[in-house]
């Protein structure tokens, strides 16, 4: 079995972010009943209960971090790539507040 599998789940489980460098948006989407289904240092994944098919996935690569968001009333994610941390994650916290503004959670 797979220790680093193990390691991941336990994670989600306890709720705990792995990667530290996306806590503010980690407290803002669970402030709005979302949580994470990807919990990796690389590779993080945002959804919500009875909508799973709408997701923010974040993944760190060596040069750039890629963003996937969901484009609403479709079945379709936008994805784009940034430079840093920052502003992937203020490009998240805007289209995130925009997505959940004509939501119910």
């Amino acid at each position: 079995m797979n220790t680093n599998m193990l390691s991941n789940e336990y994670k989600i489980e306890t709720n705990e972010l792995v990667n530290k460098g996306f806590f503010i948006l980690d407290t803002m989407f669970k402030t709005n009943g979302w949580h994470f289904t990807k919990n990796e240092s690389n590779w993080i994944c945002y959804t919500r209960l009875g909508y799973e098919t709408e997701y923010f996935e974040i993944k760190i690569e060596q040069l750039k971090i890629c963003v996937s968001i969901p484009i609403k009333n479709t079945r379709f994610q936008y994805t784009t790539s940034f430079k840093d941390y920052f502003s992937a994650s203020e490009y998240i916290e805007e289209v995130f507040n925009d997505f959940i503004k004509d939501c119910s959670v």
